[in-house]
């Protein structure tokens, strides 16, 4: 009995994910030029064939990863910006932040540990060209809306600054944060790092 559009459909959704997790695999694995697109094959159990089927390429493949990243990034954000009620007990936004920044990273810590290493390496560099300077002005940009809602939040008003230099100071904080957990995350103290972080922040005249 043929499948369905629907069947059809799940089996393609479930092929594209299979193929990345191999992809994702074989990257940590073997560095990402050290990986062919028949080492992803045979990673996934699947024919050469079937992984063009889904990417034009391996350079394909590996900027999928990564706006698989910006994703989850996007999702942290959306948290940071929800709206609050009024005279509500809530964390202040760039708190919401951290913590769901870090939140995300410890759920997906071998994806982060992978895209970490893999934005070091100079082919991955090369691949990726332009998109990783947009997606870093895009997370920029958006801290900035933070940084600003955060400042409104405060229950004293505090004068405006210069909300992109804010924002690209947070910016080095989570990112250096969640790299030294990705590198040792037995040993590292993301908790009391995170509330470390957050206290010198409000020290510096943010709301947490």
């Amino acid at each position: 009995m043929p499948r369905t559009a629907a069947a059809n459909d799940a089996l393609r959704i479930a092929t594209r994910e299979k193929l990345l997790e191999a992809a994702q695999r074989c990257f940590s694995r073997h560095g990402f030029a050290g990986t062919s697109v028949r080492t992803i094959a045979a990673e996934a159990g699947v024919a050469i064939g079937l992984v063009y089927a889904h990417f034009d390429s391996k350079d394909t493949l590996l900027l999928t990863v990564f706006a698989q990243g910006m994703l989850q990034v996007q999702d942290t954000f959306a948290a940071a910006l929800q709206p609050v009620p009024q005279n509500a007990p809530t964390d202040s936004p760039i708190a919401v932040l951290v913590r769901a920044a870090v939140g995300t990273v410890r759920d997906h810590l071998e994806f982060w540990q992978l895209t970490y290493a893999l934005r070091h390496q100079p082919e991955v560099l090369s691949v990726l060209g332009p998109r990783l300077g947009a997606w870093q002005s895009e997370i920029v940009e958006t801290l900035a809306q933070i940084v600003a809602a955060d400042r409104a939040a405060a229950p004293i008003a505090t004068s405006t600054s210069d909300d992109r230099a804010t924002a690209l100071a947070l910016f080095a904080h989570i990112d250096g944060v969640c790299q030294h957990y990705a590198a040792d995350p037995e040993h590292y103290p993301i908790d009391a790092v995170t509330d470390a972080l957050l206290r010198q922040w409000k020290a510096g005249g943010h709301t947490t």
